[in-house]
């Protein structure tokens, strides 16, 4: 059984500068046991520190001017959300028996703090034959009593002010939960959203942001697929939000949603939108990289002639169905998604047969057996192939495949029409494949 101990010691104190103004220092010693990790960082307030790790020595933080916060502790795959305010003596011991569960504990000035803040919380369970009001009467309830046992507590003053506002968005995430929000509870979720970037460290704070901002767009527009729902958050970003730390985290996370769904498809308006408001040089360079790898793939671009294996084991070539569309399907046989598309799938082969449309399904099993008995089994029409090695599946890294199902159209030149189709299932297939010249 492997432990992994982790301990970090806080030693906050306080001196004055000549002119009578006081200057809030920290010095910080990480020690852990058991890892590979050989840097540790600490993320406070917007400022980052960046320190070797020494398996001896540890790694060792020197702080100045902090003041109260949440920081996020990273040293390899462990992270933690720390509260940290000036005065803090703090010693984080992270243990790890097992696979099956995690135990930290805390000693010293901040413990009391800390501990609170590592503790899971009962949420309130909202039951769907509810009504609006009836959901929003019990969430603010819920915040209302939390909130007075906060404040009964001897926790920090300091710590209190952020906890409560913390503790007011993890029971507002549970609204995203309910299904019967109609437009006119859309001014209730807004009245719940604050620019406060102190509070971007909390997951509970930037996942609200995330759904709050999904689910307002998704009462402005009637068409809800990825562009309309996108564009509208975007927007909604630009002319309601002026943080700066908060407008870039959102922005970028819409962004990069987007084209891990879309691609760089229609993508323009929002990147204009981003490149006007968004100021990190980091966050503008990570989207100018990202942009640029999937407009490789837009319509128009050239694919190379890949080769696969069809199920007598003969090489087929992507080239050998030009002159017909190409509706690609990438699956695989363990893939509980995929599986559910084969009806679908089915009945579009069927109400298309006799048009310019080639069905190809190329899965990425590694096992080829396997693969084959689930054809026959399922009795799978069109062109059934796999790729060749699934450790190497440069089909896969070509079209940026980073999950399945996913479909693929070509045109009749062996070009990219859309290299994020709409799945057999959804509506918007046949509005596509009828508008094909």
């Amino acid at each position: 059984m492997k432990i992994t101990i982790i301990r970090i010691i806080f030693l906050v104190f306080w001196t004055a500068f000549l002119s009578g103004c006081q200057s809030r220092q920290a010095a910080l010693t990480f020690k852990t046991y058991a890892t590979n990790a050989n840097e540790a960082r600490l993320e406070l307030n917007g400022n980052t520190w960046t320190v070797p790790y020494d398996s001896l020595q540890g790694a060792v933080f020197k702080l100045q001017d902090i003041n109260p916060g949440y920081a996020h502790l990273r040293l390899g795959n462990f992270q933690k959300i720390l509260y940290i305010e000036p005065g803090t003596d703090l010693i984080v011991t992270y243990q790890r028996p097992g696979k099956s569960r995690t135990r930290t504990s805390f000693e010293g000035k901040g413990a009391a703090e800390n501990t609170h803040l590592d503790t899971p919380t009962q949420l309130v369970s909202l039951q769907q034959d509810m009504t609006g009001e009836m959901v929003q009467k019990l969430l603010l309830d819920s915040v209302q009593t939390r909130q007075a046992r906060l404040e009964a507590s001897s926790l920090s003053p300091a710590f209190k002010a952020l906890e409560r506002e913390r503790q007011r968005y993890q029971v507002m995430r549970q609204a995203f939960k309910y299904q019967h929000w109609t437009t006119e509870d859309v001014p209730f979720i807004e009245k719940q959203i604050k620019e406060q970037p102190e509070l971007l460290p909390t997951e509970e704070y930037s996942a609200f942001l995330r759904e709050a901002l999904s689910f307002i767009a998704w009462f402005q527009v009637s068409e809800r697929t990825y562009y309309p729902l996108a564009k509208a958050q975007m927007e909604y970003l630009n002319t309601h939000f002026r943080d700066t730390a908060i407008v870039d985290f959102l922005m970028e996370s819409v962004l990069t949603n987007y084209m891990t769904y879309r691609g760089a498809t229609d993508i323009t308006p929002m990147l204009d939108i981003f490149n006007q408001r968004v100021t990190s040089p980091t966050l503008r360079e990570k989207i100018k990289r990202d942009y640029e790898k999937y407009a490789r793939i837009l319509r128009g671009a050239s694919v190379p002639d890949f080769t696969f294996i069809d199920t007598k084991g003969k090489e087929v070539k992507l080239s050998s169905f030009k002159g017909k569309y190409v509706y690609i399907d990438c699956w695989a046989s363990w893939c509980g998604p995929c599986r559910a598309q084969i009806p679908h799938l089915k009945k579009l082969e069927h109400d298309y047969a006799g048009k310019d449309i080639a069905f190809v399904s190329i899965s990425s099993d590694d096992n080829r057996d396997k693969w084959k008995k689930t054809v026959e089994k399922e009795q799978l029409g069109g062109t059934q192939l796999i790729i060749q090695c699934a450790t190497n599946n440069e089909f896969a890294d070509y079209f940026i495949i980073t999950g399945i199902p996913r479909f693929l159209l070509l045109d009749k030149e062996g070009k990219v029409y859309d290299a994020y189709a709409p799945r057999p299932s959804e509506p918007a297939i046949r509005q596509l494949f009828d508008s094909l010249p």
